[in-house]
């Protein structure tokens, strides 16, 4: 029997569940390999900074492994022919791994698991990208909670620092000698087929940076998150998301940054904070649960009646949407970020999203394509949770008559321009007055600053108390439709 510890989004050997209890269990005598499959077909919904961020973590782990004397073999292809092959090479296997929450992860793993169990073997899975287990936090009912207060209020009544404890792995006890070569693999290879040639300067890939990030957020950025976290243009969040997500730093080792940090904290301003943040991983954890629950929201509305909302479906409108040429400033500034680094921020996400799914009234899926295409931190659930949110069709969403003004959500939150003038370099003459609003120069004022509205920069191509009222009636009269199926 030959056992495997299947990497997935879990890329690291320290604190890692499911590689705990497979160096546990495997004994003296038996034989092991580490591996990671790469399916061809999802890196077609990959950007390439994305993907170089992958490559840049597969790398940290590979070297991670070397240092214990053992190899990462990545293998291409589907997992189930994958486990098919190596289960008729190796007379049975069994397989080490940490459960996902997403839909098509939990029918891949079942089908594996089909597979394993079949040939005589076992297939372990463990909670290890979540706090709590997936489903385990729920209401009085049994039922899955669908406000996020009450789920959040919930999950820190049950919270304690066994959540949390650190779980210490040492490779050093698997005898070298048994380590099975699966099959001559070379991330080298893997990086130049794929033509890996951009990386984010933003966000680094790796273990290494993952806890640089960590660190700089514990040292300087922890205590003042609360009151930073909003603002584009500062330095306010933990850049962590791509870590999280891949598994390069354990959610286990947020919680236990952030527990640490209160304990250290000068005042009450401090732990509030802190306890923002950690609100925020519990959104984290929220989502992930809604999506266990509801898989039908990877194609549908979790709120069903708004599937049969009259979307836009105008792709010119949508293009200019995606390249940053709107003609509202805040949200060209984010999606040139997007576009240019593989991250936003998320104030900025949020305006972002609504001006889409608002103003511009397009099918909130063509948004959330776009940014898993584009986004290095893409997490389903988070992803399509946010969109859902501010699209007003999903599970504790932002009320569809709750509309954010993107001129107001612009000077309240990048009062001076900066993060604008960023990614906007044609309105870096332009002064606070008119930078949110640039449409509103007179003729002899842009002749001024030299932004010649229509030429240099776009004339705003909707209305926005117009789009607004229109989204609305739209949102009231599936409403209205609703009601009427009902009685």
């Amino acid at each position: 029997m030959l056992n495997i510890y299947w990497f997935r989004k879990d890329l690291r050997i320290t604190d890692n569940k499911g590689l705990f209890e497979f160096v546990k269990n495997v004994s003296g005598n038996d034989k092991f390999s580490f591996l990671y499959i790469k399916n061809r077909n999802t890196y077609k919904y990959f950007g390439e900074m994305r993907i170089g961020f992958l490559i840049e973590c597969l790398a940290d782990l590979e070297e991670e492994l070397d240092s214990f004397g053992f190899k990462l073999q990545i293998i291409e292809g589907k997992s189930k022919g994958v486990f098919k092959k190596l289960i008729d090479e190796h007379s049975g296997i069994s397989v080490y791994c940490n459960e996902q929450a997403e839909p098509y992860c939990i029918s891949r793993d079942r089908t594996v698991k089909e597979s394993v169990e079949k040939s005589g073997g076992t297939f372990n899975s463990y909670t290890d990208t979540t706090i709590f287990k997936l489903g385990e936090i729920k209401n009085g009912e049994g039922q899955q909670y669908k406000v996020f207060t009450p789920f959040k209020n919930e999950s820190l009544k049950i919270l304690t620092s066994g959540h949390y404890k650190k779980t210490e792995n040492n490779l050093s006890s698997l005898n070298k000698s048994n380590e099975v070569t699966l099959k001559e693999s070379n991330l080298y290879n893997l990086e130049k087929e794929y033509r890996i040639s951009e990386r984010s300067e933003t966000i680094r890939g790796g273990r290494k940076e993952g806890l640089i990030s960590l660190k700089y957020f514990y040292e300087n950025g922890l205590v003042n998150y609360k009151e930073k976290r909003d603002f584009p243009a500062a330095k306010g969040t933990s850049f962590l998301s791509a870590h999280l997500h891949f598994g390069t730093v354990s959610i286990r080792e947020a919680f236990r940054t952030a527990f640490s940090k209160i304990k250290k904290a000068k005042n009450e301003s401090e732990q509030n904070s802190v306890q923002t943040w950690i609100n925020e991983l519990l959104w984290r954890e929220f989502y992930y649960n809604i999506t266990y629950h509801n898989p039908q929201i990877t194609f549908q509305s979790f709120k069903k009646e708004y599937d049969n909302l009259k979307w836009n479906y105008d792709e010119s409108l949508f293009k200019k949407w995606c390249e940053g040429k709107t003609g509202f400033p805040i949200v060209d500034a984010g999606m040139r970020q997007l576009n240019s680094e593989g991250w936003m921020h998320n104030r900025v996400r949020m305006i972002a999203a609504m001006f889409l799914t608002k103003d511009l009234f397009i099918d909130w899926r063509y948004g959330e394509k776009y940014f898993a295409d584009k986004l290095i931190d893409l997490d389903f659930s988070s992803n399509n949770g946010g969109w859902q949110w501010s699209a007003s069709t999903g599970v504790d969403a932002q009320p569809y008559f709750r509309i954010f003004n993107p001129y107001l959500q612009s000077k309240k939150f990048d009062a001076e321009g900066v993060y604008i003038k960023k990614y906007l370099p044609e309105l870096r003459s332009l002064p606070a007055e008119f930078v949110h609003e640039p449409n509103k120069m007179s003729m002899m004022e842009q002749g001024m600053y030299n932004v010649i509205i229509g030429k240099d920069y776009p004339e705003p191509f909707v209305h926005h108390f117009t789009a607004k009222n229109k989204a609305i009636e739209a949102f009231k009269n599936v409403m209205n439709q609703s009601d009427k199926f009902d009685d």
